[in-house]
């Protein structure tokens, strides 16, 4: 029984919450429609009202231009002999104002201090009562005007004529209820026209309306005002400023106000049908209700006894009997529920061995795959759709110094992990997407390490070969980060030695080719040092002959670099070798031309072990990158100094130039690689640099930074005995 009142009062529960929400639902729906056809009729009203009022300016603005153009009226006022204004003139106003729908004209001669107030038409109503009216503007132009708790459109225009003669016209059109009324054709719609909240009229009083604006400035020129109530009926109220409306004041100065038109739509006839519609649905909605009530309270004995004897059975069944045995019907719907769970509930004992038995062979191979993921040395992530770790192994944890409680389920970014950058999450979205089948990029980090990481798709099941190119979609992503810091340092010593072999066979070829052209002019200038009489000529000669047996000293080394042999031993004192080129170099760089090359020598500098001439030549070749490196105005700053208690000398070229760009930095000893372009140099000056100090077993090092300038710093051996 207990089964029974619960399916009914069920049904009866259900009933009567889908009758009470379709009636929501549905007269929510009406209410939502109503409201914007509301809003859109109470727009469309505002327009048509807003421009019909502004229709009335323009016809008294076509009037009083009408006027001041009007020749024949220039004339009349040319003829006016008295001071006061003659019958013609008035009825030749009277005449051409009537078509404007004003009720009053007032004129003023310019001749005297007469004024005449004109009626327009046959029933002018009450004359209107306004201070002094003069002309402010040169041309016509129509004002608001506010007098007296009455309002006013105002035309205002000078007729002038020939002679100098003038007469002002001011037109008057009454806004009161009556013009307002013309406004709108909709009998839902009422009209109100106020001047601030100084006062206001038309079809509507407004009070709400003027207290609302009571002491309020409208930000902007249309406003709407929702289910505002006047005389207990709701509005849809739009505002509309119309501009600037005259207040005329008795006794004291003028003051300037906002005018406002208001366009009121009565809510009162949507919401009465909806409210008609929301009973309508109701009564059905009750009256299918109560039908469905009975309806169910016949059916559902049939149905709940079964089922509670099925109910009995399951808690039976849950309790660890198996199998349960249900009697009852054998036909229809309830007869199969009962027999496919009579035929459920024996299935399930030989399913549970089976399952006792798969779970066991899931979970040894679980442990196995676990076991083999976290032995692999590569730290390995797979990162789903959204960017979160959903499996990390043992060697990327430890990289990361974290637990997988504080990896997994985190989003990359969480691990402040600094090789996660946007390349990374451009790669990862890749191969989640399927644009690319697999993505690799290397990365370096400032510690010096440099590791490779690849990115391949997490393929659902595989299928058949054709169902893996059409059907697979990737939904995770398998990251791998490979340390392969030796390995770039193994290559990049390879890559270095190959640049130096290169650098060793152009240097035979070159050194060959020189020796030739060398010798001869060696022997020409010693034969012209033998027939030279002048002393200045053969000093002269005779620095020839030093610099050329100097070149063949650098020819013979280079040849002796390119051989496989051991370097000769030698010894330079670094700060005579830069004092000595400096004093050559100062002859090159013009005086006031901006460069500036300066040394900071240590005195007491131990001997390097490297030779001379090939000192000379590393020096010259850093000088002039750093001056080619500077555009106009910089400085070039050589110092050496003694650096690890004197086991070494330390050579720095610094200066304030262009500066290298990063990306270029690892081919700057390449041979042949300029960023100067075909103007500039073959691009061997470094490479050369490197071999001469790699040679004397000396190292290099750069430091640049774009737009700042570089330096370049080179350690050499202190020679023995060069203390």
């Amino acid at each position: 029984m207990k089964v029974f009142h619960r399916t009914y009062f069920s049904f009866l529960g259900v009933i009567a919450f889908q009758a009470v929400l379709v009636t929501l639902l549905v007269s929510g729906s009406i209410r939502k429609s109503q409201e914007q056809d509301s809003r859109a009729e109470a727009k469309a009203e505002a327009l048509s009202v807003y421009d019909n009022f502004n229709a009335w300016k323009r016809a008294l603005w076509g009037t009083i231009v009408d006027l001041n153009k009007d020749a024949e009226l220039s004339a009349i006022v040319e003829s006016q002999s008295r001071p006061a204004l003659d019958s013609r003139l008035q009825t030749y106003l009277r005449r051409s104002a009537a078509q404007s729908g004003a009720e009053f004209i007032l004129a003023k001669a310019g001749w005297s201090d007469y004024s005449a107030l004109i009626p327009l038409s046959d029933k002018p109503g009450q004359a209107p009562t306004i201070g002094n009216l003069a002309i402010s503007r040169p041309h016509p132009y129509v004002e608001v005007l506010a007098s007296k708790r009455e309002l006013y459109f105002c035309g205002n225009v000078r007729v002038h004529a020939p002679g100098g003669k003038f007469v002002d016209l001011f037109i008057l059109k009454r806004v009161d209820g009556l013009l307002c009324r013309q406004l709108s054709s909709n009998p839902n719609t009422r009209v109100l026209i106020s001047v601030d909240d100084h006062f206001s009229t038309g079809t509507i009083r407004g009070t709400e309306f003027l207290k609302w604006l009571k002491g309020r400035v409208l930000s902007t020129s249309y406003y709407v005002l929702n289910d505002i109530q006047e005389d207990s009926i709701p509005y849809t109220m739009i505002v509309q400023q119309s501009g600037p409306a005259r207040i005329t004041a008795t006794g004291g100065e003028d003051r300037e106000g906002t005018l406002y038109v208001c366009s009121y739509l009565s809510l009162a006839e949507a919401r009465d049908r909806i409210a008609f519609i929301t009973r309508s649905i109701l009564t059905v909605s009750l009256i299918i209700a109560l039908f469905t009530a009975i309806i169910s309270a016949l059916l559902s004995k049939a149905v709940t006894d079964p089922i509670s004897r099925l109910s009995k059975a399951m808690l039976q069944l849950k309790s660890g009997r198996q199998p349960v045995h249900v009697e009852g019907p054998q036909r229809g719907e309830i007869g199969e529920l009962l027999l496919g769970f009579n035929e459920m509930s024996a299935q399930l004992e030989t399913d549970k061995t089976s399952l006792s038995q798969h779970i066991s062979e899931i979970t040894r191979i679980k442990d196995y795959d676990d076991k083999i993921f976290n032995s692999i040395q590569e730290r390995i992530l797979v990162i789903d759709s959204i960017f979160r770790v959903e499996k990390a192994n043992r060697a990327f944890l430890e990289y990361v110094g974290l637990d997988e409680k504080a990896v997994l389920g985190k989003n990359i970014d969480e691990l402040s992990i600094s090789l996660f950058d946007e390349p990374l999450h451009e790669s990862v979205r890749a191969i989640i997407s399927g644009a690319l089948p697999s993505v690799s990029q290397t990365r370096r980090t400032p510690a010096g390490l440099t590791f490779e990481i690849k990115f391949y798709p997490l393929l659902e099941d595989s299928g058949s070969a054709i169902n893996y190119v059409y059907t697979m979609i990737s939904v995770h992503c398998i990251m791998i980060i490979e340390d392969v810091t030796r390995k770039i340092a193994y290559e990049d010593k390879i890559r270095q030695a190959e640049k130096l072999a290169s650098i060793s066979m152009l240097s035979a070829g070159v050194a060959h080719e020189i020796n030739n052209p060398l010798g001869s002019i060696l022997a020409n200038v010693q034969n012209l040092i033998k027939a030279e009489k002048d002393p200045a000529s053969t000093d002269d000669l005779l620095l020839i002959e030093k610099e050329t047996k100097r070149i063949a000293r650098i020819v013979r080394n280079l040849l002796e670099f390119s051989s496989a042999g051991q370097p000769q031993t030698n010894v330079a004192d670094l700060n005579e070798v830069v004092e000595k080129l400096l004093q050559l170099l100062g002859y090159s760089i013009k005086s006031g031309s901006g460069m500036e090359v300066s040394a900071d020598l240590e005195k007491g500098l131990p001997k390097a072990a490297i030779g001379e001439d090939e000192c000379k030549q590393v020096l010259l070749n850093l000088i002039m990158n750093a001056l080619e490196s500077i555009d106009r105005v910089g400085k070039v700053t050589i110092r050496t100094q003694s650096v690890f208690g004197g086991s070494a000398v330390e050579l720095t070229v610094s200066d304030t130039g262009r500066g290298i760009p990063q990306n270029l930095m690892p081919r700057i000893f390449d041979p042949f690689f300029s960023t100067k372009g075909e103007s500039g140099n073959s691009g061997l000056g470094l490479s050369v640099v490197y071999g001469l100090v790699s040679k004397f077993k000396g190292s290099i090092n750069v430091e640049s930074e774009e737009g700042v300038g570089t330096k370049v710093s080179i350690l050499l051996p202190v020679a023995a005995g060069g203390a």
